[in-house]
């Protein structure tokens, strides 16, 4: 059946349930599908998030979908739903289902779902994976005795439980996937069902995933390299789960027997499984992992999760083959192929989360947001103190964003609250404000991050707590003195970005940035600290007075400090550049807001990747039309990135993202529906770029902010990344 033949079905049944449902006269489910290519985007967005909330017990689901669509077609049902469940709740019941005419509930993505215990097996659906719990723990992750890139060795923390296949993904199991239309890579010729399924690319696997998340309404995805070698250790420190020689009853490589050399994959169950009980995790078939690969370790994430910066057009592959040696199956062994490219040693297995009991979710222990940053600063100038002469001054460099980089409201309420800590409880330490003349005589200057995570402390998903970082420098000696790092609830914090920010159209993973955040996040007390950040402290304060100009509407004498800056130091960096580009802007000086975002450009084609925030409607893949001035600065972005593509002869391909909508087919679909919109763009700019260029959907995988408000607090989220790709420009 045709995927729009589908799609009608679907929503005459919505129109059959909405009409029917009810014996009152109320109109509950309004109009019809609209024609126009713009409207229709935004009609399927509804309908998908409708279809993804509508049988949910959890009233804030269908109150979101209220928010977003607060004259939407099925708004009159949410609402009578979300009725029927507050009158349930208030009288201390599970809300009937036929109170809001909806049918039997269920509860998507774990919502409702029983807790499971470490050790234990289940499968979602009939032709799902079996899944086992693997518990929480930490592990060393790498190795010092074998090769570069699996080096330095660092402790990472698996702070959840989580399910992991017991075996690679089968043919039978694929073969389930491909019968659905969903999945597009077929078998081998003689594959047996029970064969692992192989030569896949890492884009296929994706094809298998939104096929089971769909079809077991939880969120399965690839495993982070991290989770892979966790649960392939399952607790040892040896090379192998069973010691540090390969054995020819262990694993099924090309020399695990030497007298019988493989001769191919073998079935699931043939050799014994680890300790948390999953089978062929060394050798059979090469596993895909959701990580980008990087040469080395340093930088890597310590909590878990997958490591999305560096060469995200490869991904790592782990667990070794059939074909290769023994060497190749190590638990720290780390290979890489090209994501879009299959091969035929090229397997997966998957991963989900496993919901955590209200009684010992770690959420429900977590401070307030004002007691976690006040006990921060406590533990960083308590230790300070003991190896500190009173009388010293210190500065704070504002706290930003850890992923973004970005300030906002709950980054200046952290620096008051730390300011006000060390005030009342620190009298050998005097808070200075962060200018030029102080911060060149502060020998101490205290930096911080704030990054919103999930449920498993991981920088994905929805961000349902904050971690924060907090770090007090010795910039006379060089190193990190005291450090403090905790997480807090999400309640009531206020992330909306400061105005100068809110601003910014631009997003780049920016060198100076990018050392605040390293030395914050990626050290511990007597580390040195980045001698990028080190070096340019006097600048940044320019900056931050530039900065405070321009949010107070001085936008002349802002203008000139950031030109100061840019001739300072270390102050040809994105800040300023920025500042430059939104200082004319407001000034009305065209030519320099040209000039500026041509500046902006070059610095971000030389990183190979720059991210735009352009003004799409909701749901939508056209700029809206409501701010004509933002639609002609985001056609001055595109031109300039076009005509700089075309001068260097570049080929780009084009990302698109976005908040969470509702299922993540939705999402891939939206984002890569504006990326072939900004395709069009370009390619109407610079008709040269027609065959240089590729649009892509990376739907809410790369999420920066993960609020899902679909305001301007997750504006970042909605991003369309270029990123310059390897090509031949004649061709």
């Amino acid at each position: 059946m045709s995927a729009a033949c589908s799609i009608a079905r679907l929503l005459l049944a919505i129109f059959i349930i909405a009409c029917c449902s009810f014996g009152s006269g109320m109109v509950l489910a309004q109009g019809s599908p609209p024609r126009g290519t713009d409207e229709e985007i935004s009609f399927w967005a509804e309908l998908a998030f409708w279809e993804s909330v509508k049988d949910s017990h959890d009233m804030q689901q269908l109150q979101a979908y209220v928010s977003a669509y607060p004259d939407g077609r099925f708004t009159s049902l949410a609402r009578l739903r979300i009725e029927a469940l507050q009158k349930a709740t208030e009288q201390g019941r599970q809300p009937d289902p036929s109170e809001a005419g909806l049918g039997d509930a269920t509860s998507p993505n774990g919502v409702g779902e029983p807790s499971k215990a470490p050790g234990e097996t289940f499968r979602d659906c009939e032709v799902c994976p079996r899944m086992v719990v693997v518990p929480a723990g930490s592990f060393e992750m790498g190795s010092n005795q074998n090769r570069p890139e699996e080096q330095p060795p660092h402790e990472v923390q698996i702070s959840r439980p989580f399910a992991i296949g017991i075996h690679e993904i089968s043919v039978d199991e694929w073969d389930a996937c491909l019968r659905e239309g969903s999945c597009r890579a077929h078998p081998e010729q003689g594959s047996g069902g029970g064969l692992p399924m192989a030569n896949l690319s890492w884009n296929d696997t994706r094809d298998y995933l939104n096929w089971l998340s769909a079809k077991s309404g939880q969120e399965y995805r690839l495993p982070s390299e991290a989770e892979w070698e966790y649960a392939t250790r399952a607790g040892t420190l040896t090379s192998y789960w069973w010691g540090n020689a390969p054995a020819a009853n262990r694993a099924n490589c090309s020399d695990c027997d030497p007298s019988q050399p493989s001769q191919g994959a073998s079935p699931g169950g043939t050799y014994a499984a680890n300790p948390f009980g999953l089978y062929d995790v060394h050798g059979n078939v090469w596993e895909w992992t959701q990580d980008c690969w990087n040469p080395n370790y340093r930088g890597a994430p310590a909590d878990g999760s997958p490591w999305l910066r560096g060469d995200c057009l490869s991904r790592v592959l782990r667990g070794g083959s059939w074909a290769l040696e023994h060497d190749y199956m190590r638990a720290s062994r780390r290979g890489r192929y090209d994501r879009d490219v299959r091969y035929y040693l090229n397997g997966f297995r998957v991963v989900r989360e496993v919901p955590v009991s209200v009684a010992t979710s770690p959420e429900a222990e977590l401070p307030e947001f004002a007691t976690a940053v006040s006990d921060a600063a406590n533990r960083v100038f308590s230790a300070a103190a003991q190896s500190t002469p009173a009388g010293q001054s210190f500065v704070v460099d504002p706290l930003i964003d850890g992923l973004s980089g970005f300030e906002s409201a709950a980054t200046r309420r952290m620096e008051e609250i730390i300011t006000s800590r060390v005030r009342s409880s620190f009298p050998g330490f005097t808070v200075k404000s962060f200018s030029q003349p102080n911060a060149s005589r502060s020998r101490l200057v205290s930096i911080g991050t704030f990054t919103g995570v999930n449920k498993q402390r991981k920088t994905r998903g929805q961000r349902e707590a904050f971690r924060i970082c907090l770090v007090l420098l010795d910039l006379e000696a060089g190193k990190v003195l005291s450090k403090a790092k905790l997480f807090s609830r999400s309640e009531g914090v206020d992330i909306t970005p400061t105005a100068f920010y809110r601003d910014n159209p631009v997003w780049i993973a920016d060198p100076a940035t990018q050392a605040y955040i390293k030395t914050c996040q990626a050290t511990q007390p007597g580390d040195s600290i980045d001698p990028l950040y080190g070096k340019h402290v006097r600048t940044a304060a320019l900056l931050n007075e530039a900065i405070d100009a321009y949010e107070t509407g001085q936008y002349e004498n802002s203008r000139n400090l950031f030109r100061l800056a840019s001739q300072s130091p270390g102050g040809d960096q994105l800040r300023t550049q920025v500042g430059l580009y939104l200082t004319n802007w407001r000034l009305g000086s065209q030519e320099q807001t040209a000039n500026a975002v041509s500046r902006i450009v070059k610095t971000g084609m030389d990183s190979k990747k720059i991210g735009i925030i352009l003004p799409f409607g909701p749901g939508s893949t056209r700029l809206r039309e409501d701010e004509p001035q933002h639609r002609e600065v985001s056609n001055l972005w595109l031109t300039q990135i076009a005509k700089e593509a075309v001068e260097r002869g570049s080929c780009l391909e084009i990302i698109g993202h976005t908040h969470a909508l509702g299922p993540e087919m939705l999402n891939q679909r939206l984002a890569i529906r504006r990326a072939e919109f900004v395709k069009q763009q370009m390619q109407s700019a610079e008709p040269r770029l027609a065959n240089r260029m590729l649009a892509v959907g990376r739907g809410t995988d790369d999420n920066l902010i993960g609020s899902r408000t679909g305001d301007v607090k997750d504006a970042l989220d909605r991003r369309v990344e270029f990123s310059v790709i390897p090509c031949d420009p004649a061709e």
